[in-house]
């Protein structure tokens, strides 16, 4: 029954220090737990199951996950690599950047950073794929991002059912129906179960972050008047082509990602103006010779403020007009 925890629960707006101190664990625990089970992803209208194994052994987190519903696929995560494979397509694709998902999304919550833009509070206890569970609603305190409602494992703080939500009404939702923590995962559990051999290879090239001004590419941009909150994480280029490089700019505040692409117009379909899918909003603009495209699990309003205040800084737009 969630019915007396409810009454107890802190009064509405009011932050608790238990539920910030769970929130924490839970971001921990999503990286460091081992553990097993049947994850399902509600998105779109769809349904996507998944058979999760996961293990942090040798200071690195290993990860596997296969679809047991729609299109066949698997997916291996060791540290930063991540290996796709599409039996259907005979085709593996390699990476550096984990696939987003809403359980991996909270490794990356920042807990200090949040209490400023979201309200954090301990609604209780309840009981999810028969475990006792800590009830966590994150509620944003305007409109440049989404809320959660996430149960938290009363045992190992392992998020086990986690809504995204806009005004209340669920955009995507996560949830283990089965789940168990076994002390330790065996190797054999991280192999791929199909034979690749044959299957053509693709690598994605990962994104250099410039670790010094020597190392910052000629033409530089940067956020002007960024949503309350949020805040530059990372910049970096990914070379698309010899001639051509992608430029990507990663925002946060502290629970929402949003990427900002930057490339040369003309490499894919322009897109010009907001597009969206589900949870996930993107704004295109085009600006002279540049396409610039944000996209996250934000509000429209959030990927729109960001297209729109990206500009290039003095020095790059010197080094272009100099060179006509």
């Amino acid at each position: 029954m969630i019915a007396p925890a409810l009454a107890a629960s802190p009064k509405k707006g009011d932050d608790s220090a238990q539920a910030i101190d769970l929130l924490s664990q839970a971001s921990d625990a999503v990286r460091r737990e081992t553990y097993s089970g049947v994850i399902v992803y509600l998105r779109h209208g769809d349904a996507d199951t998944l058979k999760i194994v996961h293990r942090y052994h040798d200071h690195m987190e290993e990860e596997r996950l296969v679809s047991l519903s729609g299109q066949a696929r698997e997916i291996i995560r060791k540290g930063d690599k991540v290996t796709s494979i599409l039996p259907d397509h005979k085709l593996v694709l390699v990476s550096e950047h984990p696939p987003k998902s809403l359980l991996g999304s909270v490794s990356h919550f920042s807990p200090k950073q949040l209490r400023a833009n979201y309200k954090v509070l301990d609604l209780g206890t309840t009981r999810t794929a028969g475990r006792d569970c800590h009830v966590i609603a994150i509620q944003p305190r305007d409109k440049y991002r989404y809320g959660y409602k996430m149960l938290i494992d009363s045992k190992t703080e392992l998020p086990l059912k986690l809504d995204l939500l806009d005004h209340g009404k669920r955009l995507e939702q996560m949830m283990f129906t089965d789940v168990s923590f076994p002390k330790t995962i065996s190797d054999s559990e991280f192999v791929p179960s199909y034979d690749v051999r044959g299957f053509r290879i693709v690598r994605h090239q990962a994104v250099h972050v410039a670790e010094s001004p020597s190392d910052e590419p000629e033409e530089q941009w940067k956020a002007t008047d960024l949503p309350p909150g949020f805040k530059l994480a990372e910049d970096g280029v990914r070379q698309l082509t010899p001639n051509a490089s992608v430029r990507q700019m990663l925002f946060t505040d502290g629970v929402a990602t949003v990427s900002a692409f930057i490339a040369p117009a003309g490499l894919r379909a322009p897109l010009k103006g907001a597009t969206r899918m589900g949870a996930v909003n993107a704004y295109g603009d085009i600006v002279g010779n540049t396409q610039i495209t944000v996209v996250g699990e934000v509000p429209a309003i959030t990927a729109r403020r960001i297209a729109e205040n990206l500009v290039q800084t003095k020095k790059a737009a010197a080094k272009a007009s100099s060179s006509h």
